[in-house]
């Protein structure tokens, strides 16, 4: 279905819904009690009878998971009004497990925020440098095989004009993920010689180019400075502080709660196949947290809202954004969205059968998080739906 159509639906309803019952329902504070109902596409669907914005948001979200043949979703969305969250479908299509909103999701490259939120704490300890060449921290062993280690600086591995090659789309890493058991997680140790014979894509500080290997860089650089792994000084530095009890880094920490099945058409035959075996280089810097949308959401306000997770100099840095000539920019481990979530900040991520995003948007104070178990879906476009309800657009 198309998404402006759905929106355009949404207000029709909307609308129909406050003269029948004469009420303008606001945002509710807490989760919504739900029951669960079949529809197609052997799906359970989360319903709620509270009446109101929450009732409009579920029937959105509903839809979009039957049109869009979604296993599952949850959304959040919180404004100067209160807040919401909902969940529709299931969590797994072999066990028909209805999706809950405390549900993990691997959130993908949304990790990359996370990343750079340890990268500038050790800037500000006086641990890093941005401006300074990344041959200055990572292993000695590593840095004479990354092509340019005198000239790129931290910075341009945070905001992606490094210039450096990927590994992901290498042959060779794609055969070997092909054999690669959940049980060996990847290292970013083993994950780096898969770029080493690949041609630099640019010339240190030359452009924008969006490079997992950015992240693999900077993962072995935390990890050299702290002495422990990334998973360590992610825990230390933003999950325990916030109190962020539902969220880890896959393959690398104990499971926390049920986590959703990813799923994609893997096989291009038109079926959705799942990704609960897979490795991709899962638990990796550029794409290994696994979380639940309460936790995304507090994440958000500590580092949009409060601001207290970095120091005022820091979140400038962080929101210094490099604008790649398509109406999309990049700060350090932060987009700034263009149409449809124009002047909104956050990430997206997709991999592992999951499509996630994350944005703030400043001059309305809202925050939404929509995280999908499904590849394939144009989710600013949901994220944008979901606000013109809220907004009465």
């Amino acid at each position: 279905m198309n998404l402006k159509f759905l929106a355009f639906r949404k207000i029709l309803f909307a609308i129909v819904f406050v003269i029948s019952l004469g009420l303008a329902g606001y945002l509710v504070g807490n989760n919504i009690s739900q029951k669960v109902i079949e529809k197609s596409f052997a799906k359970q669907i989360m319903s709620t009878s509270t009446v109101g914005k929450s009732s409009q948001l579920q029937t959105l979200l509903n839809e979009i998971v039957v049109e869009e043949k979604i296993p599952g979703a949850v959304m959040y969305i919180s404004t100067p009004k209160g807040s919401w969250v909902g969940a529709s479908g299931v969590n797994s299509l072999s066990t028909k497990a209805r999706m809950k909103t405390t549900d993990g999701f691997s959130i993908a490259s949304m990790s990359k925020t996370f990343m750079a939120v340890v990268v500038l704490k050790l800037v500000e300890q006086g641990k890093i440098g941005l401006d300074r060449a990344i041959a200055t921290y990572l292993p000695r062993d590593i840095t004479p095989h990354i092509v340019n280690s005198d000239k790129i600086t931290v910075r341009q591995l945070l905001n992606h004009t490094s210039g450096v090659a990927e590994y992901l789309d290498t042959k060779e890493f794609i055969q070997a993920t092909a054999k690669r058991s959940r049980s060996q997680p990847w290292t970013a140790r083993e994950a780096i010689p898969y770029m080493y014979q690949e041609e630099p894509k640019a010339n240190p500080g030359e452009k924008f180019i969006y490079t997992d290997c950015n992240y693999i860089l900077l993962e072995l650089i935390v990890e050299n400075i702290t002495r422990g792994t990334l998973a360590q000084a992610i825990r230390s530095q933003i999950l325990k502080p916030l109190g962020l009890k539902h969220t880890f880094t896959e393959l690398r920490e104990p499971t926390i709660g049920e986590v959703a099945t990813g799923y994609s058409d893997r096989n291009k035959d038109g079926k959705l196949d799942s990704y609960a075996d897979v490795n991709d280089g899962n638990g990796l810097g550029d794409g290994g947290l696994v979380s639940t949308a309460e936790d995304l959401a507090k994440f958000a306000k500590a580092l949009f809202v409060k601001k207290s997770l970095l120091s005022s100099k820091m979140m400038k840095e962080m929101l210094k954004f490099k604008d790649n000539g398509e109406s999309y920019s990049y700060g350090l481990g932060v987009e700034r969205f263009s149409s449809p979530m124009e002047k909104a900040i956050g990430h997206s991520g997709i991999a592992y059968g999951f499509t996630t995003l994350l944005a703030y948007l400043p001059n309305q104070n809202t925050t939404i998080i929509v995280l999908l178990n499904a590849q394939g879906v144009d989710i600013k476009s949901v994220a944008r739906t979901g606000i013109e309800v809220v907004e009465n657009k």
